[in-house]
């Protein structure tokens, strides 16, 4: 199985341009801005607080969907081939408070942003998405319930330090997952790998309206889930631990031009579900540091004098750590767009031509379009008129 080729602008190492940039967070955002660059000689440090590169994929993905290997022999080859140095455990402080994002207590050196500021050329924000959504409902401060982020996580995280990741205990338990997402889904095959006695998989619309696909769910009610549709949470019940979900369901009538399934007006009602652990997957926060103070709102706006520039000028962003979680394909591509544009500043800032960049492309859409990883609409420098 091929490594994955960050570095897939050049076969072999070019000459060094002796310019510095750091990379924050070594997700595929982060990784795909470090393969760039560092193909173009530029001397990249990659910090990351976790105990290996790769972020999501690594930590939050299955390895059936995206190889572990891969992911860690295209690492090498940056370190090795292409120079980029990665320090782990290494976490950019923020304004948000320590171990309220899962993966903080990996964390052993905290840098503050200033100090990178002052010496690298310039810094790439790519810290992705660590703090999950929540319900919003009573009882979901119980023990028992978890996001998907803080169940999957120590999943993956306990083969790299068993002595601070402690594995979820899900044998012989019922439980209730709540999202029809990809890592619902994740959620559901590892509770019943985990040897969960019942799995109720909750939905608020139908199987048709899944976000991960029809054929995932048929998979996982093959391996013994109890799928539930048209069914909402309304409030999580227990004492000192979890003991029932109260949910609200329809029932599914005709189907309509579309073949879904519509609810049936008057048929709701309230269930109580008799569970051991709750699972809310709901999707993920961006928690970036800084985020008021590098303007990160206005760069989201397309509001900005440079394509992924905040507030500093040195500093840019890009990935989830921007637009909110997004698949792993648009968070790469934002990462190369990210250090093109990058790179294009730091040529014209070496000669204080910075202002002759047009802000001819907005960013506002980002999290919407993927053109096929083509690099369209790109930032042009202006033509000369003579």
């Amino acid at each position: 199985m091929e490594a994955m080729n960050f570095n897939f602008l050049c076969s072999s190492p070019p000459a060094p341009q002796y310019r510095s940039v750091a990379v924050i967070g070594a997700g595929p955002s982060g990784l795909a801005a470090a393969g760039y660059l560092s193909s173009l000689g530029y001397q990249v440090e990659v910090y990351d607080k976790l105990p290996k590169p790769g972020g999501l994929m690594l930590f939050g993905i299955p390895s059936s969907r995206i190889p572990a290997d891969r992911i860690d022999r295209g690492v090498r080859n940056m370190s090795k081939q292409f120079g980029v140095v990665f320090h782990q455990n290494a976490k950019i402080c923020c304004s948000a408070p320590m171990h309220d994002e899962e993966g903080d207590h990996f964390t052993a050196d905290v840098i503050g942003l200033r100090d990178l500021v002052t010496r690298f050329d310039a810094i790439m924000i790519a810290t992705g998405a660590w703090k999950s959504k929540t319900l919003g409902i009573e009882g979901e401060e119980l023990p028992g319930v978890f996001t998907s982020l803080r169940f999957l996580f120590p999943i993956r995280a306990a083969h790299y330090n068993t002595e601070r990741v402690h594995l979820p205990e899900i044998a012989g338990k019922t439980v209730a997952v709540i999202g029809a997402g990809h890592s619902a889904v994740d959620a559901v095959a590892e509770a019943i790998r985990l040897g969960a006695s019942t799995v109720h998989h909750l939905y608020r619309r139908t199987k048709l309206d899944a976000p991960c696909g029809t054929h995932e769910i048929d998979v996982l009610q093959e391996l013994g889930a109890t799928w539930h549709e048209y069914t909402t949470p309304l409030r999580i019940l227990g004492e000192s631990h979890v003991e029932a979900i109260e949910v609200r369901q329809f029932e599914a009538g005709p189907t309509d031009e579309h073949g879904r399934c519509v609810p049936l007006p008057d048929s709701e009602r309230t269930v109580t579900l008799p569970v051991d652990v709750v699972i809310t997957a709901l999707g993920e926060i961006s928690t970036p540091p800084f985020a008021e103070e590098l303007g990160l709102g206005s760069v989201r706006k397309g509001d900005v004098r440079w394509l992924h520039m905040t507030a500093i000028d040195n500093v840019f962003v890009a990935g989830d750590a921007l637009t909110g979680p997004s698949k792993i394909g648009k968070a790469i591509y934002s990462g190369l767009r990210a250090a093109r544009s990058l790179t294009n500043w730091l040529d014209l800032h070496a000669v204080g031509r910075e202002s002759e960049f047009k802000d001819n492309e907005r960013i506002n859409d980002e999290a919407y379009r993927f053109p096929g990883g083509q690099f369209r609409n790109r930032p042009q420098m202006p033509k000369r008129k003579d």
